[in-house]
């Protein structure tokens, strides 16, 4: 059985790991990390990209404690089965598309960091339902304040 939701593409736009050189193993950083996305829909076929920008340990507080920076920008191009309901094709993307390009984000960072100086950096899991509230409240707030 085949799923509603398909990833057709991805494409990494940008990546950039920065080492920390100052970086002490035995420290415990908590580290930060920001994800914010954007989603377009091609024309009105179901298809939709999803461009996403990741960062670890962007302020400088964070990144002292780490052992690196992590910026990733990517996309994924998502197609549904013709006849889908918009309702439908708008909450998985906002689940399930996020979270299927954000693992793809991990799996870069993961192999793009195993052969730094400190080793596989995994980016840590994200509660997408909370980011996705935040994004619509600043949407509304803005569209209200235009």
């Amino acid at each position: 059985m085949s799923a509603l939701l398909n990833i057709q593409d991805y494409f990494i736009d940008e990546l950039v790991v920065r080492t920390n050189p100052d970086f002490k193993r035995d420290g415990e950083g908590k580290g930060d990390i920001g994800v914010s996305f954007d989603l377009r829909r091609k024309g009105q076929e179901p298809k939709f990209i999803i461009n996403m920008t990741v960062e670890a340990n962007k302020s400088k507080k964070s990144f002292s404690s780490a052992p690196y920076y992590v910026s990733v920008k990517l996309g994924g191009l998502f197609i549904f089965p013709e006849g889908t309901d918009d309702d439908t094709m708008m909450k998985m993307l906002g689940t399930n598309g996020l979270a299927i390009l954000y693992g793809v984000a991990r799996g870069v960072v993961g192999q793009s960091t195993a052969s730094c100086r400190y080793g596989k950096f995994v980016l840590p899991s994200v509660n997408f339902m909370e980011l996705i509230k935040k994004q619509v409240k600043k949407t509304k707030k803005n569209a209200a304040t235009v």
